[in-house]
């Protein structure tokens, strides 16, 4: 059997009864909370029994309103900490940034120290030269080519065919200038050649950029004799008889010896000993030994080299 869902009369008019006279309820609480108040602040008035009730009822929830007070101050506390924290790091932060901008041009002062030591090396190495210090700033993307850039151009004095000097030898040789620009082309270059000589023995010969090798950090040496006593471990050098070089700049080693198709001469691999890249202190040999244009130097110098013969 199914209950009623409907209310019973009895309830109803109970319910009404509560609604139509909250207000007077809520009244009636209110003062009788007032009453209970003062009744426990009069000690002569109500005795221990109001008091206790009161105590039984307030106690309670102040106890329960100092816990809220007490998490919210936590709360706030935990709070200021963390915006004192935030600040604190924020200012380390700031100060990590000072240190390593700081760190960064003590670096650069350090390098730049080091450019400088190693072109007074390379100066003193060379007395009798004038010379000039300039930076390698770029290099040509180019397979054929192993060409660079300075940092020096026609303003400072600087002319097509005047010879590079990097670490460890010659480095290479003026080919374009501009202004505040200068482009040489290494001893790598295909497009160099210079008249060279073995120290020990004095056997000549053309040194110039070869692509099949340049790639293994190798030049050739052509137009060797057959008679000729060089070998290998041999130091080539600049020779006296060069048109655009001065006599004695190191260039580099020979690594191995090979006859040519002709059976007439020989050819050498040179392992340069110059150390070329972006960013390197190279100096500028300032005083101009070539006689013409370097473009077409390597026919300048087989020419000279075959006169001799």
């Amino acid at each position: 059997m199914l209950r009623s869902s409907k209310k019973s009369p009895s309830r109803v008019g109970i319910i009404e009864f509560l609604e139509n006279h909250k207000r007077v309820f809520l009244l009636a609480g209110i003062i009788i909370c007032v009453i209970a108040i003062v009744l426990t602040l009069s000690p002569g008035i109500g005795g221990n029994i109001v008091s206790n009730a009161v105590s039984r009822v307030i106690v309670p929830m102040q106890r329960g309103l100092n816990t809220t007070v007490g998490w919210v101050s936590g709360n706030i506390s935990s709070f200021t900490n963390g915006r004192h924290l935030v600040t604190e790091n924020e200012e380390l932060q700031l100060e990590i940034s000072r240190l390593q901008l700081e760190l960064y041009r003590l670096n650069l002062a350090a390098e730049e120290n080091v450019y400088l030591h190693e072109a007074l090396n390379m100066q003193q190495r060379f007395p009798d030269l004038p010379t000039m210090g300039a930076r390698i700033i770029a290099h040509d993307p180019n397979n054929w080519h192993r060409s660079f850039h300075i940092d020096r151009g026609i303003n400072d004095g600087v002319e097509e065919g005047m010879a590079i000097i990097a670490t460890g030898g010659l480095a290479g040789v003026i080919r374009d200038t501009n202004p505040r620009r200068a482009q040489f082309v290494s001893v790598y270059d295909t497009r160099f050649a210079a008249a060279v000589v073995a120290a020990r023995t004095g056997d000549s010969g053309i040194l110039r950029g070869d692509i099949a090798i340049m790639g293994q950090g190798f030049a050739r040496m052509d137009h060797i004799t057959a008679d000729a006593q060089i070998m290998p471990g041999d130091e080539i050098v600049t020779s006296p008889h060069s048109a655009i070089f001065p006599e004695g700049l190191f260039i580099g080693e020979v690594v191995s010896i090979h006859p040519n198709p002709d059976g007439i001469t020989r050819h050498a691999i040179i392992r340069p000993a110059a150390t070329i890249a972006i960013g390197d202190m190279v100096l500028v040999i300032t005083e101009n030994f070539s006689d013409g244009s370097v473009r077409d130097e390597y026919t300048r110098e087989h020419s000279q080299e075959s006169a001799q013969e």
